[in-house]
């Protein structure tokens, strides 16, 4: 009985810490900036106007924020509703939504990954991505080359070398029923 009470004590406290210690990555949208956060770091995205549009399929809801600023970096939001999830890894959802032909992992912490894309027209752009749960995945891109390569010295504390880059004044995701359902990066969860 008392050798029960321990277990159940260290398990207790081993869930604790876990909890009270993990810190997940996250982007935090506020009236004048976009907040990227990870590890015990941030970093602050200032803008000064936003234009947001919002498109609903029957399964998923898309939020596309475009931060105007010195740079325009586009932040979407896309949610998945009632009894759907997203299906495959997160590579092959942004391979099908961008229409990415190679996607090149630069840096990850805990749920936030930052990759180089190359477009199906061989031009490259920056993203960050952050999927905590297979119902929500968050985009941010538009980012020059010097803003992403900054940005991760500031996460990391790494220097990298990337591909000279594009920045893209539109979203380019291609949120679509053909992509959602018929491509097959969201299926109902009893699938």
């Amino acid at each position: 009985m008392t050798k029960n009470i321990i277990i159940l004590l260290l398990l207790s406290f081993g869930i604790f810490a876990l909890i009270f210690f993990y810190k997940q990555s996250s982007f935090e949208l506020t009236t004048n900036s976009l907040i990227l956060k990870s590890k015990q770091k941030s970093v602050v995205f200032p803008y000064k106007e936003i234009k947001k549009s919002i498109k609903n399929f029957s399964n998923v809801s898309i939020t596309q924020n475009i931060l105007i600023s010195n740079n325009k970096l586009i932040y979407e939001i896309a949610t998945i509703n009632g009894l759907y999830e997203f299906s495959g890894s997160p590579v092959d959802i942004i391979s099908k939504l961008f229409n990415a032909k190679d996607i090149k992992k630069v840096w990850s912490y805990r749920g936030l990954e930052a990759v180089q894309l190359t477009l199906a027209d061989n031009q490259k752009i920056n993203l960050f991505y952050l999927q905590t749960d297979s119902k929500k995945i968050e985009f941010l891109y538009g980012l020059s080359n010097k803003l992403f390569l900054e940005t991760l010295k500031e996460l990391s504390g790494e220097s990298i070398k990337l591909e000279e880059t594009i920045t893209p004044i539109e979203p380019l995701t291609k949120w679509s029923v053909k992509v959602n359902d018929i491509d097959g990066i969201i299926s109902s969860i009893d699938h």
